[in-house]
């Protein structure tokens, strides 16, 4: 489930417990172990819910701040620190107001910067599904200290186990899934030969870096390393409290670092400045794109992703009796 996440809320994990007793404990321990960042939801019989959590809200410490400020400038002023003027009443107030407004300008930015409360929207909801007579532990943590708080929940003995569950902030990865890449089986030897001579036919080169309409590859990297550790983050959270995952994001689980290795690998391999002497395409979709992207995509999809080392081979053999590709371009394609 993907709950409305803002610039300072991570990955939530929530355990309902029958006992009200058993949320308090756990929201303790919690709190006693650092993660300040927690919250107890408590359902009467009737169904009001009660919440419980740490830190100020948002308008409480600005007010307090505004106030503070206030303060402070009204103690400048008796002490002569201040400039008061007694015959310039509106001077004096204006100069109070800002001392308010520069404390409440200074709330709010601490706020953003040190909240420490679970994410209220994520709080909203969590309200709608609790029942009658239940409680409900939540606490937002970062990936790494997904074993202490799992432990710290379970920690309430064999008569109140919690039932858990875990709750990630929403991704915007751009997907479009009525992309069909591959094909259904891979061509003979010959269409694929004919496809790469077809290819070579249809691109034409420029020299030089041209901006393309999307980002550039290195950037592209970049993005899907960020993408795939945050996957792989979310699949160690989803392990570790037993729930069931697909044959892929097994795979993923247990390779994840040989595709960390590639992207190093493509990272020293294929410096920016290499990158940018790639002849580009010239016109179309992937205009301003280096044309060995072109041509690996091309492999990729033709082989159906069976590559092996004859398929690349004789693909780049086929497209150069139309078109010649420079050393650095063969360089690049692995």
């Amino acid at each position: 489930m993907n709950f409305p996440r803002n610039k300072s809320t991570g990955t939530i994990f929530a355990g309902i417990f029958q006992s009200p007793d058993s949320g308090r404990a756990v929201l303790r321990n919690l709190r006693r172990a650092g993660f300040r960042r927690s919250a107890a939801l408590y359902s009467s019989a009737a169904g009001k819910v009660r919440v419980d959590e740490t830190g100020a809200s948002g308008i409480a410490l600005v007010l307090a701040s505004s106030a503070l400020a206030l303060a402070v400038g009204v103690a400048l002023c008796w002490l002569q620190w201040w400039p008061w003027e007694t015959d310039a009443l509106l001077q004096n107030a204006l100069g109070l107001a800002g001392c308010a407004l520069f404390g409440a300008v200074l709330g709010w930015i601490v706020f953003h910067l040190f909240e420490t409360r679970v994410d209220p929207a994520s709080l909203a909801r969590f309200r709608k599904t609790i029942l009658p007579n239940e409680s409900m532990v939540a606490v937002e943590f970062a990936a790494e200290e997904a074993a202490r708080v799992i432990a710290i929940l379970r920690d309430v003995g064999d008569d109140d186990p919690p039932v858990t569950f875990t709750f990630h902030p929403a991704s915007q990865v751009p997907f479009d899934p009525s992309a069909q890449l591959l094909r259904k089986e891979a061509p003979s030897g010959q269409r694929l030969a004919e496809n790469a001579a077809h290819l070579a036919q249809s691109m034409a080169t420029v020299r030089g870096l041209r901006k393309s309409r999307g980002p550039s590859l290195l950037r592209r990297l970049r993005e899907n390393e960020r993408i795939l550790k945050r996957t792989d983050a979310r699949l160690s959270i989803s392990a570790q409290v037993e729930q069931s995952a697909a044959l892929s994001a097994e795979w993923l689980l247990d390779n994840a670092y040989l595709i960390q290795e590639q992207i190093n690998d493509v990272r020293q391999s294929l410096p920016p400045k290499y990158y940018e002497e790639l002849p580009v395409i010239a016109s179309g979709p992937q205009a301003g794109l280096p044309r060995v992207y072109r041509i690996a995509s091309e492999i990729v999809a033709e082989s159906d992703a069976s590559l092996d080392v004859e398929t690349i081979r004789n693909f780049l053999v086929a497209f150069q009796t139309v078109s010649t590709l420079q050393i650095g371009e063969l360089w690049a394609i692995p």
